[in-house]
């Protein structure tokens, strides 16, 4: 049976991905988290990660999102090593080279925060989690473009312009806190980090 791993709020875990899709860093927070060592994770595409429950569609629309240049945010289960399982709210966003070209891009992985939320943390996983088993499904039975398809029904029906628009409808988060929440530290004051949550400090990552 898996398990479900909590986040330590005072790390961040980070992935760089390349043009090509392919892991070009890993910090060791997030090897450590996962289970990789460095020499075997950069080998794997980064969707090796992705927790099965995920849709495919969800990752594809991130990567296009990303390859216009755009920052964005997510609400993602991935699996690790040995199959045990974590949420982590998510940044992503475009890393340009010094002549201003696009080389890649890098995702942050932070827990779920506790305040800041609209509602309870099971309420926000209960409601997504539904949403990608609608996608997945989708996609097992008639396909990618069909999915693709509901899932744009979707965000119009509830009123939303864009996926990170329905993940923001979770928080309360302005793009000042967004950016503080992600650049939480070990030296980050206790009074801080109890803007965002009421757990600090979580070591027992296993």
């Amino acid at each position: 049976m898996s398990n479900e791993i909590k986040l330590d709020i005072r790390k961040t875990a980070n992935v760089k991905i390349g043009l090509q899709t392919n892991i070009e860093y890993a910090n060791s927070y997030i090897l450590d988290i996962l289970g990789y060592d460095l020499l075997d994770f950069v080998t794997k595409p980064p969707k090796t990660i992705c927790h099965p429950d995920m849709p495919d569609i969800i990752h594809d629309m991130i990567g296009g999102i990303i390859m216009n240049y755009e920052d964005g945010i997510a609400v993602l289960k991935h699996i690790t090593k040995n199959g045990d399982y974590f949420w982590a709210f998510t940044h992503y966003k475009p890393v340009y080279k010094k002549d201003g070209s696009f080389d890649a891009f890098l995702t942050r992985r932070k827990p779920l925060p506790t305040k800041k939320l609209n509602g309870t943390i099971e309420d926000l996983k209960m409601q997504i989690s539904k949403l990608y088993e609608i996608l997945k499904g989708i996609e097992q039975h008639t396909g990618p473009k069909q999915a693709e398809k509901y899932l744009e029904g979707f965000l119009e029906y509830k009123g939303f312009d864009s996926l990170k628009e329905y993940y923001m409808s979770f928080f309360n988060f302005d793009e000042k806190e967004l950016e503080e929440y992600f650049t939480i530290d070990e030296n980050t004051p206790e009074k801080k980090i109890k803007k965002y949550t009421n757990i600090i400090g979580l070591s027992d990552i296993f």
